[in-house]
């Protein structure tokens, strides 16, 4: 009798497919506080779990979305008896998971910095049935800001005939020294080295952009593209928990041979 009224007694979550996107604008619990979607231009993926101990959620999201992508977003939840770095993911209304750790911590204090600028750090998330198990996952990523300068804010610059040999001196010196990054910090730290060789010959190949008399434009083109896998590793990095693919000695290898080919030529 305890069991069927327990059955039979549990009512259904629904979820209106209305609450998978979120509004500009989000009110919160706290009086007064009223946070708006923060502004990101890149993604950065994020491991989520526990899903299961929110099976119920889950599958209420997962109903409403049809296997559509979502809206989720991140709340801090420093009284959690089990973790005071505990930051909690949520759909809506209804709370569906957790960051795993160890990337908790410094997404707990991301949250925090973002709440106090009165921003929500959202991303977008998709609802995945497990193979060979009944479990249904979240996985998703976080919009993030990307971090340092990027070519964008470069501003052309010609560089003289000794100024241009001394960059690809850089860059050749840098490529033979580097070896593959055993760590985040190292992968950061190459990263960072990488921009700062390869920010003035991103700023030549922009001058060489719009003065391409005389210049061999397409030698240039390749040294701007490797520039900017260089810039796109190192703001990936920035976010990194582990390596995500990112090839830093590749890319610094690419720029140092366009560099070369064009020292050669001249």
């Amino acid at each position: 009798m305890g069991f069927l009224k327990k059955v039979f007694g549990t009512k259904e979550i629904v979820v209106d497919p209305a609450d998978l996107l979120l509004p500009n604008e989000i009110q919160t619990s706290q009086a007064g506080l009223t946070l708006t979607k923060a502004k990101g231009d890149q993604q950065v993926d994020v491991d989520i779990v526990g899903e299961s101990f929110r099976a119920a959620n889950v599958a209420a999201v997962a109903k409403a979305a049809e296997g559509k992508f979502f809206d989720i977003y991140l709340v801090n939840e420093p009284t959690n008896q089990y973790d005071k770095n505990a930051v909690a993911v949520f759909v809506g209304n209804q709370h569906v998971g957790y960051i795993g750790k160890p990337d908790n911590k410094q997404w707990f204090k991301r949250v925090n910095e973002a709440t106090a600028e009165k921003e929500l750090l959202w991303g977008r998330a998709k609802a995945v049935s497990r193979e060979g198990t009944a479990n249904t996952g979240i996985f998703g990523s976080i919009y993030m800001p990307k971090v340092g300068k990027g070519l964008d804010d470069l501003i052309a610059q010609k560089m003289t005939d000794a100024s241009l040999s001394k960059a690809i001196e850089k860059v050749v010196t840098l490529s033979n020294a580097s070896a593959d990054p055993d760590t985040v910090a190292q992968l950061r730290s190459l990263c960072k080295k990488a921009t700062t060789v390869a920010t003035p010959l991103a700023a030549h190949s922009k001058w060489v952009e719009e003065n391409p008399e005389g210049q061999d434009i397409d030698k240039w083109a390749q040294v701007m593209s490797a520039c900017e896998e260089i810039f796109s590793n190192a703001s990936e990095a920035a976010y990194a928990t582990d390596d995500l693919g990112i090839d830093p000695i590749g890319s610094i290898e690419e720029l140092a041979n366009s560099v070369l080919e064009l020292k050669q030529e001249g």
